[in-house]
């Protein structure tokens, strides 16, 4: 494989494909994390029938912490897939930039090595 011809090489082709997964990764995982945060709904109406034999609006009026106790679970499982989000796509848009780094650098050092 001529590098001076073939500026994208096998290294950059696999860099690139992480990445691309990474990508793809990130928005599925967040879309996770929203559905347990959702879900997190579901367990405090179990609770509430499973201990107080009420729904969950009975056992909010018994005790409106447990509205506060909801949310901040909601809130925790949102920003831990937006972190993993956010990881994901740092990791795929840092691998972008180091291939084309890297391309960009070997076309420069090629065209200044000819002139």
């Amino acid at each position: 494989m001529d590098e001076k011809n073939d500026l994208f090489g096998k290294k950059h082709a696999t860099l690139w494909r992480i990445s691309m997964w990474a990508n793809g990764l990130a928005s599925i995982v967040l879309f996770i994390y929203v559905l347990l945060a959702f879900g997190q709904i579901s367990q405090y109406t179990t609770m509430a029938h499973n201990m107080y034999q009420t729904d969950l609006i009975g056992l909010f009026s018994r005790s409106p912490l447990y509205i506060l106790d909801v949310l901040l679970q909601m809130t925790k499982e949102f920003l831990q897939g937006a972190f993993y989000y956010l990881a994901l796509k740092g990791i795929s848009l840092g691998l972008d930039m180091i291939v084309e780094t890297d391309i960009n650098y070997r076309e420069k050092k090629i065209e200044g090595g000819t002139a």
